[in-house]
């Protein structure tokens, strides 16, 4: 079964028929025999799907080893290649690949355009190994080709090198529908069990539409970085264990992705992720200057000397008598912790290079609003 087949030497697409021209092309078959596989040579019936996608199939059982594909793969290459055309690029499909010494590889669906690299687009329907994913990926890397995976697997790689997605259908709507992984997902962990909520999956784009947008630009890798985000200072209030005043302590930092970037993850951190003596240090005291934190009654945030620790470490303190709030005890206000103020701040590498915990930034974005595109990491960059 394929989307394609020949007529005198002339390659034709499923794709392109509407109803009415798909039972014309019928009509016209079953008098000249025309139409003829692209595998094997072999003449041509033309069938659908039960999800109703129109393929070629060989009319007569022979010796010809192509394999058959699911109705859901062949819906999901449909949709892509629907895509492809309306973005305005070439299309081309099930196009063998560079065969390295383990065999050969096929491209479902592939788009090109005058003076752009190609871009190819791989339909996963059965479970695939990661390691066998990075195979494919450096083979097509090698051919000059950027592919972009679609996976009905929960385990997927997450990188910038392989983009790949979560492919699913929806089968009340009859369409294909792509997720992409949220802040706290991690393909080691993922499992049917524990991964289908919000945090795991964050966006969810049907296909066709998906497709689209990548090729125009709206695909994004790490979208926070070089982005001026709301760094949002969460404030728990509390007595001073010193003068008995009530002081306000820093509990944490969330730089707000997602009220600039809709559907990007926001970004987590507290003050003690730049306690590094340097950088780090005069960054976030620049930031939440003293009198800025004076206004909403919170203590300075500098380095203090603990007697506890036996060292000095950025802290949170007393706003009344400079007392060191033991970051020990933070647990013991956290959860009366709110959103007190925020501030805008260019969030680049010198943030980004003092947080321990990157997988809320490294993760695919989807830029879905109007008029939006031409990203640095868009697929034909």
């Amino acid at each position: 079964m394929s989307l394609k087949c020949t007529s005198n030497d002339q390659e034709l697409l499923s794709v392109d028929f509407d109803t009415e021209g798909w039972e014309n092309l019928r009509a016209r078959n079953r008098k000249d025999r025309a139409l003829k596989m692209t595998c094997c040579g072999a003449d041509v019936a033309l069938r659908q799907t039960k999800l109703g996608t129109q393929y070629f199939a060989h009319a007569k059982k022979g010796r010809c080893t192509a394999g058959t594909d699911t109705a859901e793969v062949m819906l999901a290459k449909e949709a892509i290649a629907k895509a492809v055309r309306r973005a305005g690029w070439n299309v081309s499909v099930e196009t063998p690949g560079t065969p390295d010494e383990e065999g050969g590889w096929t491209l479902d669906v592939q788009a090109d355009r005058e003076g752009g690299k190609p871009v190819a687009f791989k339909v996963q329907w059965g479970r695939l190994p990661l390691d066998d994913v990075a195979r494919f990926q450096a083979m097509s890397q090698a051919a000059g080709i950027r592919t972009l995976w679609f996976m009905r697997q929960q385990s997927i790689p997450v990188e910038k090198a392989t983009p790949a997605f979560r492919l699913s259908h929806d089968v009340e709507a009859n369409m294909c529908v792509v997720s992409l992984p949220g802040p706290y997902y991690h393909p080691a962990f993922a499992s049917s069990k524990n991964s289908e909520g919000p945090n795991y999956w964050r966006q969810h784009v049907e296909l066709g539409s998906f497709v689209e947008g990548a090729l125009a630009g709206k695909l994004r890798f790490a979208p926070q970085v070089g982005r001026t985000l709301p760094l949002d200072v969460c404030v728990a209030y509390t007595e001073c264990w010193r003068c008995k005043k009530t002081t306000g302590l820093v509990i944490d930092l969330c730089f707000a992705a997602s009220r600039v970037l809709q559907g990007a993850a926001d970004v987590t951190a507290n003050i003690y992720d730049f306690d590094d003596e340097g950088r780090g240090a005069a960054l976030l005291m620049s930031t939440l200057s003293a009198e800025t934190l004076a206004r909403h009654g919170i203590g300075p945030i500098k380095p203090r000397y603990s007697r506890t620790e036996g060292q000095p470490y950025l802290s949170n303190g007393c706003i009344h008598c400079d007392a060191l709030q033991g970051r020990f005890f933070d647990h013991e206000v956290a959860y009366d912790a709110q959103p007190v103020f925020s501030v805008d701040v260019l969030f680049d590498d010198r943030w980004v290079s003092h947080l321990e915990d990157r997988e809320a930034i490294d993760k695919w974005w989807f830029d879905d609003r109007p008029g939006e595109g031409a990203a640095e990491d868009a697929p034909q960059s």
